[in-house]
């Protein structure tokens, strides 16, 4: 195997300088109690590796609700491990059943694989609703950066012909709301913006094995922008994000204008202070991620309560 590029690096750093501030030992203490975690589950025999993680709180009576989550980490890093106090919170706040689900990172395993991998997470979940006791009326899509561009890519999939096309994987249902955190949703838009230590040009190889200036001739042009397949089915949606993000800096924006012209619902946080910058509510602990995580907590809430129409 060849030398890692610089960005495969740079976020496998991240992941673990931000270990614990996204999992203080606090808060894992908090929203950990009574919350049942089944580990390294195989979804497909295919894909051994790839496994997912699912999280439960006894409930005496109904079905649970489903939540979905994608960690994140620049499509070349990251791992479910690292949103293990998220996933709690969700269980524990929401009496949801949460699975926290692995795919190939970039680099090795490039689009459309990792795709793939939660597509068939996904039809997973589905099959096993059942076996969980879950509500298939109830599933929501959740995920922060690369995390959220899978999120906002299968929050589209059945309507975007190249996707299904490019992954030769049919999507057994659909999601019907979604929690998006500084995500990239418009690769080509992406592209356009440099940012430091040329990572435009080293995540787009990460992603799809090619640099920039290739992508005229990539093969799956048409299938890499979610938002170019918004429609009026795709998820009632909240979307965080910073607008000085140094990853996705507009990305925000343009979903949520996406979705306003779709009349698809939304809700939105935006932080406007630097040091709140790209993915800063999985922090927990500034004035704009307690803000950011309550009206995440509010939505899912209402959502899952039918309060949303």
């Amino acid at each position: 195997m060849g030398k890692k590029r610089f960005s495969k690096v740079l976020f496998l750093a991240v992941d673990v300088l931000f270990k614990h501030p996204q999992n203080p030992r606090k808060l894992y203490k908090k929203y950990s109690q009574d919350v049942i975690c089944e580990k390294d589950v195989v979804f497909d025999e295919t894909i051994p590796d790839i496994k997912l993680d699912a999280y439960h709180v006894e409930r005496s009576e109904g079905k649970y609700p489903v939540i979905f989550e994608i960690h994140g980490g620049g499509f070349s890093a990251g791992d479910k491990k690292y949103r293990t106090v998220l996933c709690n919170w969700f269980a524990k706040e929401t009496g949801a059943y949460v699975f926290n689900v692995n795919y190939g990172l970039g680099g090795e395993i490039i689009f459309p694989d990792p795709l793939i991998h939660l597509v068939k997470a996904f039809n997973w979940v589905v099959a096993n609703a059942e076996k969980y006791n879950l509500d298939l009326d109830k599933m929501l899509v959740t995920g922060d950066s690369a995390g959220a561009y899978y999120a906002s890519a299968l929050s589209v999939y059945n309507d975007c012909p190249a996707m299904q096309e490019a992954c030769k994987t049919p999507m057994n249902g659909r999601f019907s709301g979604a929690v998006f955190n500084c995500g990239i949703y418009d690769l080509q838009l992406a592209l356009g913006v440099k940012v430091l230590f040329n990572l435009t040009d080293q995540v787009c190889q990460d992603f799809s094995g090619i640099i920039p200036k290739d992508f005229e001739t990539y093969p799956y042009k048409e299938a890499v922008d979610p938002i170019n397949y918004v429609t009026d089915k795709f998820p009632k949606s909240m979307i965080v994000y910073s607008e000085k993000d140094i990853f996705c800096g507009g990305q925000g924006e343009a979903l949520v204008k996406k979705l306003r012209k779709a009349s698809v619902y939304e809700e939105h946080y935006a932080s406007k202070n630097f040091l709140d910058n790209h993915t800063f509510s999985l922090t927990w602990s500034s004035k704009a991620a307690k803000e950011a995580n309550e009206q995440i907590m509010s939505f899912i809430k209402r959502f899952f309560n039918g309060e949303i129409e």
